[in-house]
Formats: C-alpha cells, sequence, structure tokens
C-alpha cells in the first residue's frame, strides 16, 4: 500500500471509530440497541448500519482504486526539484527505492562537491577570469545533466506498472512469447533506471578528479584549462548523456 492510499485508509477508519465512540458511549450521546426511546434505538441501528456501509465500501475503494500514473518530472528544473519529485516517488519498499534513494544522496554529494570546487576555484583564480567562468560552466553543465538523468528516472517510475510486474513474479504466467517480451521490456526500465543512477555515480568521480586536477595548479591559462584530463573526460561523459537520453 503506497502512503497516499495508507493516509487514506486509516483517516477513513479512525473518523468512523471517533463518530461511534461519540455516539454510543455514555460520556456523549449514549445510544444504545435495545434500551431507550423507539427513536434512540432506531438512530443507534441506523448509525451501525451506515458505519458497516462507510466501512466496507470506503475500505474497498481506497484499497481496490488504481491510482492514475503522475507526471513526477514535470517542473523538475533544478536540484530541489529533483529531490522533491523524488521524495514523491518513494513508496517504501518498491522495486526502484533503493535508486531513488540513491539519487537524491548523490545530488546532496554534488551540492557539497561543486561548493568546494567554486570555493578552491576562487582560491587560484578571480571571479572574472576566462578559466573560472570555464570551470563554472562544467558544473552547471552537471547540473542540468544530473537533472536530465532524474527526468528520466521519474519518467520511467512513472510509466513502469509496478502491479503487474508484481504478479508476473509472483505468479507462474504462460511461458509465451507475450510475457517473454513483456518482462524484457519491464528489465529494460529496471536496467535504464539503474544505469542512470550509475552514471551520475561516474559524474561525481569525476568531479573529484577535476578537483584534484585544479589543486596541482597554482595557474591555468584558458587553453591549459580545456587540456586538463578530468576535463576533456566529463565534456565526453556530458555529451553521450545528452546523446542517449
Amino acid at each position: 500500500m503506497n502512503p497516499k492510499k495508507r493516509r487514506s485508509f486509516f483517516l477513513l477508519n479512525g473518523a468512523i471509530v471517533i463518530i461511534n465512540i461519540l455516539l454510543f458511549s455514555k460520556a456523549f450521546l449514549g445510544l444504545d440497541f435495545f434500551g431507550g426511546t423507539t427513536l434512540s434505538v432506531s438512530a443507534a441501528w441506523t448509525a451501525a448500519l451506515i458505519s458497516v456501509i462507510v466501512l466496507i465500501g470506503g475500505n474497498n475503494r481506497i484499497l481496490g482504486k488504481k491510482e492514475p500514473p503522475h507526471l513526477l518530472a514535470q517542473k523538475v528544473y533544478t536540484l530541489n526539484d529533483c529531490v522533491a519529485a523524488l521524495r514523491k516517488a518513494l513508496h517504501h519498499g518498491d522495486l526502484f527505492d533503493d535508486n531513488i534513494h540513491k539519487n537524491i544522496e548523490q545530488i546532496e554529494r554534488f551540492k557539497r562537491k561543486g561548493s568546494t570546487i567554486k570555493n578552491v576555484l576562487l582560491q587560484k583564480f578571480s571571479a572574472n577570469e576566462m578559466s573560472f567562468h570555464k570551470f563554472s560552466g562544467v558544473l552547471q553543465d552537471v547540473e542540468n545533466v544530473i537533472c536530465m538523468n532524474v527526468r528520466s528516472i521519474l519518467n520511467k517510475i512513472t510509466a513502469f506498472d509496478i502491479e503487474e510486474y508484481g504478479a508476473m513474479q509472483r505468479e507462474r504466467l504462460p511461458d509465451d512469447e507475450l510475457a517473454r517480451q513483456k518482462m524484457v521490456i519491464y528489465n529494460d526500465y529496471i536496467d535504464f533506471v539503474s544505469n542512470a543512477t550509475m552514471t551520475n555515480e561516474t559524474i561525481l568521480l569525476k568531479l573529484d578528479q577535476m578537483l584534484l586536477e585544479i589543486s596541482r595548479y597554482n595557474s591555468l591559462e584558458d587553453g591549459d584549462v580545456q587540456r586538463l584530463p578530468a576535463m576533456i573526460e566529463m565534456d565526453e561523459l556530458i555529451h553521450n548523456v545528452k546523446l542517449y537520453k
């Protein structure tokens, strides 16, 4: 049961319990099924019948309702947007939760690394120097790629039918071509999310390498910046990610 359904389930049942306490407790209205006036007995049975109908009908509706897919990737433009959308995608134990937690942690690490790199750059270059702008531009490109990766991950999670996949895993379905094709598609979704998460991890590793290379130099010319191995590798990685997303 996802968090939204769980919340609705507890709210409904809690409300029914509280209302019945107010109706039947001697400290409040004190309705009785067999004692009191004809009107109060009738009210007690009517209240009980309505409670049972609401209890059964409401719970069946909540538990049986298939929620429409949410476009989680809409309006995801910044790192904070990414984190908020990823948290909404969590279902406490679902197939993608581990990767979602990993992506949230990666974003927080990128923020820390980006801040560190900028501080180191300002110790070596002025904010107006071309070299500073080159490195800052790479950081912005990395942020854009991470957001793009997260949007892609969210789109895959939204499109993935977790209920059907779970049923195929639990039940022995016919071993036909259609079932095999479905499972191939589901595995492609799972692999995509894992690979996108791994790409973010590779980007963070390249940032560490770039920081190490920056720290080795007291000064760098614009041409030197472009020839740094970490800068070359980062540019290639960013280009490839943009190409295949």
